[in-house]
């Protein structure tokens, strides 16, 4: 039994009532978001993967106004963040302006546009396409490219590198593998940060953890067919 299974496994057991129910904005917009795969990501090895994604970035609970909404935002003095894939705007850096220049399908999407939702999953299918791609060498496993793939998408593709350089030179851990190997090693802090409640280090893992894992069973049957 592989260990994404038995966690898989470990997680529908302590799951709570109703979690495998789908939002209501999940029915209306998985069809445009397999669509959006189907084009840009065909091998993609767990479709499923990305509508659990669209749900840990908008879903505070399954029946939240914002739960799979493409107007749901997140507004901070550090950042702002919109639609279903929360595409992240800061003073440091613009995901909005960086997705633009990854598909051409993406090129000229005007910000006054941004609630889009087409193209908000055209731009959360392709950034982790790319995210992915770039794990090309570092490990041989799909699934484990999505894991990396997924960690970039929230704490950014240098630092999830130098979490795997890190394993590298850590007795016992596998630098090819994210589930008990780069997933408990980290640069990244592990102080909670005000406001958030928790460090940019349980933040990143649990993002992970929670797609994959938590999350993702239910939409493996709308999204994969059963598979």
């Amino acid at each position: 039994m592989s260990r994404w299974l038995i966690a898989v496994l470990l997680a529908l057991a302590v799951l709570p009532a109703g979690a495998g129910e789908l939002p209501p904005g999940a029915v209306q917009y998985m069809p445009l978001l397999r669509e959006e795969i189907a084009a840009r990501w065909p091998d993609l090895p767990l479709p499923s993967a990305l509508a659990a994604q669209v749900e840990q970035e908008t879903c505070i609970s399954l029946t939240a106004h914002g739960c799979w909404n493409p107007k749901t935002e997140l507004k901070t003095s550090r950042e702002y963040g919109f639609g279903l894939g929360q595409l992240t705007v800061t003073s440091r850096f613009n995901a909005f302006a960086e997705v633009q220049g990854m598909d051409s399908g993406l090129h000229g999407w005007k910000w006054a546009d941004r609630y889009d939702p087409r193209l908000q999953l055209r731009a959360l299918v392709v950034k982790d396409r790319v995210n992915a791609a770039g794990f090309r060498t570092a490990t041989p496993s799909a699934e484990d490219r999505l894991a990396f793939a997924l960690a970039a998408y929230n704490g950014g593709i240098g630092g999830t590198l130098a979490d795997i350089r890190l394993c590298a030179h850590t007795n016992g851990c596998d630098p090819q593998k994210w589930f008990g190997h780069v997933e408990r090693t980290s640069l990244k802090s592990r102080t909670k940060v005000g406001g958030y409640g928790q460090s940019f280090f349980d933040i990143n893992r649990g993002y992970v953890r929670n797609v994959l894992v938590v999350r993702r069973p239910k939409y493996v049957q709308p999204m994969e067919g059963g598979a």
